[in-house]
């Protein structure tokens, strides 16, 4: 199953400042540290307003307690919502 995870701007987010600018490090090497090879895809929108990812997964429980450990959502700097997803069309159709 692929989980799609959404993040938009936490109440810790600086405005004004890139994604590039917010402290992100420490939340990037923490989903490549807990989901190495389930990971299809990350990375931010190019508007600065957050970001997504795409991961493999048995279950969305099987991930909830890591996400909602990661750094960056306890520092508040994003807020996270995830969804199962079902690809019909497409690359990640696989």
């Amino acid at each position: 199953m692929k989980i799609v995870g959404l993040y938009t701007r936490g109440k810790s987010w600086i405005e004004g400042k890139p994604h590039t600018e917010q402290g992100l490090v420490p939340h990037r090497d923490y989903l490549v540290e807990h989901f190495g090879d389930s990971i299809i895809a990350i990375g931010p929108f190019m508007n600065h307003t957050g970001g997504l990812f795409i991961f493999e997964a048995e279950s969305i429980e099987k991930i909830e307690d890591i996400i909602f450990n990661d750094p960056a959502i306890l520092e508040e700097k994003f807020e996270v919502k995830l969804y199962p997803w079902e690809p019909l069309i497409g690359i990640f159709n696989q």
